[in-house]
């Protein structure tokens, strides 16, 4: 048995294409090592164990992986401009394509999220629930448009009530009088996460706790 398949499994062709796949590869790796650490850590990210070693071998090769940012990642891990690896929002653990849609079309058609109110306003109710976006705030995936992880907790469940109840006037063709609290956060005197300022601080503990990246990113 083992006789006849080594006739077929070990043949000069079979030789050839796995010699060249594997000169091709090493070429990509060697000159491109960021689209290519990038394409590899995409075709892995439905598994987080595998996705940690991809990590740290970009680290052995200088390769900066920024994490998670809703105002800056898509789907797939990427490479910006400034040749880092860009953490794909996909391998957040519990987020889907299609939320992660949903975040990329908003932030292309008005821009950068300003906070927590502004960013579930802008996402379609129906493409982001509760247990998606605690992810994304666990995963620290909107690290940049608040305070700390915290008071983003806290302000959640405001933040998702007031999304929809602005699609639902949108869908009636009201006019949200109160819209424009969620809105004009960059504004000094209005700031949107005054109330929940005060939440405790989680400890490494909670931070750890229901954990959906890899290590070195909490």
């Amino acid at each position: 048995m083992v006789e006849k398949f080594a006739g077929y499994g070990f043949n000069k062709s079979h030789s050839a294409a796995y010699a060249l796949v594997s000169y091709q590869t090493a070429w990509l790796k060697a000159h491109y090592p960021g689209p290519f650490m990038a394409a590899v850590m995409s075709t892995e990210m439905d598994n987080l164990d595998k996705v940690v070693p991809l990590i740290e071998e970009c680290r052995n090769l200088k390769l900066t992986v920024t994490p998670p940012d809703v105002n800056v990642g898509g789907y797939k891990f990427t490479v910006d401009t400034d040749a880092r690896v860009v953490y794909g929002l996909g391998a957040i653990r519990g987020v889907g394509e299609g939320p992660i849609g949903a975040i990329v079309e908003a932030r292309q058609a008005d821009g950068p999220f300003k906070d927590i109110f502004d960013f579930c306003r802008r996402i379609d109710p129906k493409r982001m629930n509760k247990r998606t976006l605690e992810a994304l705030i666990r995963s620290g995936a909107l690290d940049t448009i608040g305070p700390n992880r915290a008071v983003l907790f806290a302000a959640m469940e405001d933040a998702l009530k007031a999304a929809a109840q602005n699609h639902t006037n949108q869908n009636l063709g009201m006019l949200d009088m109160f819209g424009d609290a969620f809105t004009e956060s960059d504004d000094s005197d209005n700031n949107v996460y005054a109330e929940y300022i005060n939440a405790r601080e989680w400890t490494d503990r909670e931070r750890l706790s229901g954990r959906k990246i890899p290590w070195g990113f909490t």
